[in-house]
C-alpha cells in the first residue's frame, strides 16, 4: 500500500529543509484496522520514522497515509469509560466556571468529537454544540444524539463555509486530536479566523513527549500522528500562529487521561499571564544525541515485554493482554513474543471474530473469559487501571494476576 503514502520533504511547522531522522520503528499497521481472519496478510503495515526539525525542534513524522478512508471507518471512542466521562463533565465544567459563567451565548466547536460525548457536557451547561468528525458511525451515533455533528474531515473549506456564513465560536476544541493533523500550520491559521476576538479559546490536548520519554510510550509513535509535543514546543508552534498559550495542565493529572498535555489558548492581542513556569528547559528534546538514548531505552522496554511472556509462558502461565486501543496495537506490532499472548479483550470490540493488525491476535469481550480462563492480564491501557481493576474483579481476578505494561518495560517484571 505504498502508493497510498506521501513522502514529505520539509518540517510540517516551520517548512525548513533539514530535518534529522531520530528513531525507526520497522513494519508497523494502522492502530484501528482491526481485520477478519481470511484478511490477514492483507493489513497496512510500513515502517515509522521519527524526524526532528534542525531549525524549530518540532518532533515529527515525514509521511502521510491517506487519511480520508482510513478515518470514514473509524469507530475508536472513550465514551463508555467511567474516567474519560469524569474528565470530560471536569473540562466542560471549569471552562464554563473560569471564563464563561456570565454569558448567556457561548459557542464551542470541537474537531474530532467523535459520539460527541465531549459535546455533550457542554450542551447541559448551555453552550451551542456543533462536532466535525470524520467517521460516519461515530458521527451518526452524535447526531442521534441530539448533537449536531458534521460528518467530514476539518478542512480549509469547512474553515470557509464557517467564514461565509460569519460563523465563529468561543471554543474550539481538539483532544487528541489536534497531533493527528498533517499540516497544523494551517489548521491554526483557518482557528484565527473563525474563534471570536473576544472570549475566543483554542485548547488542545495531545501526548506530551515529555512524558513518551518518561514512561518509555514509544507504542505512541503512529502513522496517525504527525507531530509530538512538549510545552516548550506547544508553545513555540501557537505563537508561531499567533495564539498564545495561557495555561498548561489545568486540571488535574489524576483526571486527565494517562498521559496527556492539555494547554489552553487565546489570540496574542487577548493575553493573560501564563500560570506555568517559563524558564523550564525541554532543551534535552532539542538533541539529537537525546534520542540515540531514547532508542536504546525503548529496545530495552521491547526486551522486558518479550521475556515477562517468554519466562511466564515457558513455566505454564497462559497470559492475555487488555486494551486494544493504540497502545495495545502498536506495543504488540514491536514485540517478537506477542504471538505468545492466547488473545486481546477488549471492554467493547468493534466487531466479532477480528484480529489485531501485524500481531494478528483475536480481539475478545470480557465475558470471554468467562469460558476461557486465564492465569495473568498484561495491560496496555494503564491510563485506566483502576477502572480495569473493578471490571476484572467481577470476573474473579486478584490484582496482583493484573500487570500494567509499563511497569514490565520498567523493571524487567518477572512475577
Amino acid at each position: 500500500m505504498k502508493e497510498n503514502i506521501k513522502f514529505l520533504d520539509s518540517c510540517r511547522v516551520c517548512s525548513n529543509k533539514k530535518v534529522s531522522k531520530i528513531l525507526h520503528f520497522k513494519d508497523m499497521p494502522f492502530t484501528d484496522e482491526f481485520i477478519p481472519r481470511k484478511n490477514i496478510g492483507r493489513e497496512f503495515i510500513y515502517d515509522i520514522d521519527i524526524f526532528l526539525c534542525d531549525y524549530c525542534y518540532t518532533v515529527q513524522t515525514q509521511h502521510d497515509v491517506d487519511i480520508d478512508k482510513y478515518y470514514i471507518d473509524y469507530k475508536y471512542s472513550v465514551g463508555q469509560s467511567s474516567k474519560a466521562l469524569k474528565f470530560m463533565d471536569t473540562l466542560a465544567t471549569k471552562i464554563n466556571n473560569d471564563f464563561f459563567l456570565k454569558e448567556k451565548k457561548k459557542s464551542i466547536l470541537e474537531v474530532g468529537s467523535s459520539d460527541g460525548t465531549q459535546l455533550k457536557q457542554f450542551k447541559k451547561l448551555g453552550f451551542d454544540v456543533l462536532g466535525v468528525e470524520p467517521s460516519a458511525q461515530l458521527s451518526n451515533i452524535a447526531n442521534k444524539r441530539k448533537i449536531k455533528t458534521l460528518n467530514k474531515l476539518f478542512s480549509e473549506n469547512v474553515s470557509k463555509d464557517f467564514e461565509a456564513n460569519n460563523q465563529k465560536f468561543n471554543i474550539v476544541l481538539l483532544t487528541y486530536t489536534f497531533d493527528h493533523l498533517p499540516e497544523p500550520g494551517i489548521f491554526l491559521k483557518n482557528c484565527n479566523k473563525i474563534l471570536k476576538n473576544e472570549n475566543g479559546f483554542l485548547i488542545i490536548e495531545v501526548h506530551d513527549l515529555e512524558q513518551i520519554y518518561k514512561k518509555n510510550e514509544f507504542c505512541l509513535f503512529e502513522h496517525e500522528h504527525s507531530i509530538y509535543l512538549t510545552k516548550k514546543s506547544a508553545s513555540r508552534l501557537l505563537k508561531k500562529y499567533n495564539f498564545e498559550i495561557i495555561d498548561f495542565n489545568f486540571i488535574g493529572e489524576d483526571i486527565r487521561r494517562a498521559n496527556s498535555l492539555l494547554f489552553i489558548a487565546k489570540k496574542k492581542k487577548n493575553i493573560v499571564e501564563c500560570k506555568t513556569e517559563k524558564n523550564k528547559s525541554f532543551k534535552v528534546f532539542e538533541s539529537k544525541s537525546f534520542y540515540n538514548s531514547f532508542g536504546k531505552k525503548i529496545k530495552n522496554g521491547i526486551n522486558n515485554l518479550d521475556k515477562y511472556i517468554s519466562n511466564r509462558t515457558s513455566i505454564g502461565k497462559k497470559i492475555a493482554g487488555y486494551g486494544a486501543g493504540g497502545r495495545g496495537v502498536m506495543t504488540l506490532a514491536n514485540m517478537k513474543n506477542s504471538s505468545q499472548l492466547d488473545f486481546l479483550i477488549e471492554k467493547n470490540p468493534k466487531s466479532k471474530k477480528i484480529y489485531t493488525p501485524s500481531s494478528n491476535l483475536p480481539v475478545v469481550s470480557l465475558d470471554y473469559l468467562n469460558e476461557n480462563p486465564i492465569d495473568e492480564i498484561l495491560v496496555f491501557s494503564y491510563g485506566y487501571m483502576d477502572e480495569i481493576k473493578e471490571e476484572l474483579k467481577t470476573y474473579g481476578y486478584q490484582k496482583n494476576q493484573i500487570i500494567s505494561f509499563i511497569d514490565v518495560m520498567k523493571e524487567g517484571k518477572n512475577v
